[in-house]
Order: C-alpha cells, then structure tokens, then sequence
C-alpha cells in the first residue's frame, strides 16, 4: 500500500473516533438539557464518590 492511502486510511479512522467522541458529547449534554452547569454539578458529585483523591490546582502548595 502506498503511504498516501495509508494515511488517507489513518484519517478516516481518526474521523471515525472524532465522530463517536461527539455522538457521547451530544449525548450526555442532551440528557442533561444541554445546562452546562447541571453536567458539570453532577460531575463533581460523581467525582466526591469516586474516592479518588482530587487535586485542585488553585490552592497554594507549601514548601517543605
């Protein structure tokens, strides 16, 4: 195969995950009423049951 086709190829594929990326967006913002502020509520909640520590880049780091 030559590299134009393969990389016509590696397009495609890339379109192909690009548009499934944006059907889960649309998604999720339209079960959500497309309210940014709801999506984003909710996924703070979901983050506080995670157990996961959660970082928060705003606050000042002491020096040890």
């Amino acid at each position: 195969m030559s590299q134009v086709l393969l990389d016509e190829i590696a397009a495609g594929e890339r379109d192909l995950v690009l548009q499934e990326i944006r059907r889960i967006k649309d998604a999720l913002s339209a079960a959500r009423g497309h309210d940014v502020h709801r999506l984003f509520a909710e996924a703070r909640e979901r983050q506080g049951h995670s157990g996961h520590p959660v970082v928060n880049p705003q606050t000042k780091r002491h020096k040890a």
